[in-house]
């Protein structure tokens, strides 16, 4: 059997590397909240105590990572009917079907839900700036 002249390099280095440059798909737990406070865009059901609306991450502002939920500024509010549990729901069909299912254009949907989200946050920073000025 043949000695190795050199030994073998501890692999702890590149997995160091690795994990700082990496960038996971921008996260938002208010946004997902305020999400979650409005009707589903296919019944209009809002939660209560029959329905759960749920914010339901779309590929619309990018394709997933392996293993990774899109960016939250991608979801759009469902109920639990909608999303994952009736045969044409969002998880059964896929994202296309389902569009075309219900007559969604999920690409306008997502970018006014963005716009509707923004437009909110910035009436309410300029409100509590005229507060302070009070």
């Amino acid at each position: 059997m043949m000695k190795r002249r050199t030994p073998l390099r501890s692999r702890s280095r590149l997995r160091r590397w690795r994990s700082e440059g990496r960038q996971g798909p921008l996260r938002n737990a208010a946004y997902l909240a305020w999400v979650r406070s409005l009707r589903c865009v296919v019944c209009q059901a809002s939660s209560g105590r029959s329905h759960q609306v749920e914010a339901a991450h779309t590929n619309v502002l990018g394709p997933k990572a392996m293993g990774r939920k899109t960016s939250d500024f991608s979801a759009i509010p469902l109920c639990f009917w909608h999303h994952q549990g009736n045969p044409d729901s969002y998880h059964r069909l896929g994202e296309k079907a389902f569009a075309a299912r219900h007559g969604l254009d999920l690409t306008v949907v997502v970018h006014t839900l963005n716009e509707l989200y923004h437009n909110i946050i910035a009436r309410s920073s300029t409100a509590a700036s005229h507060l302070r000025l009070i």
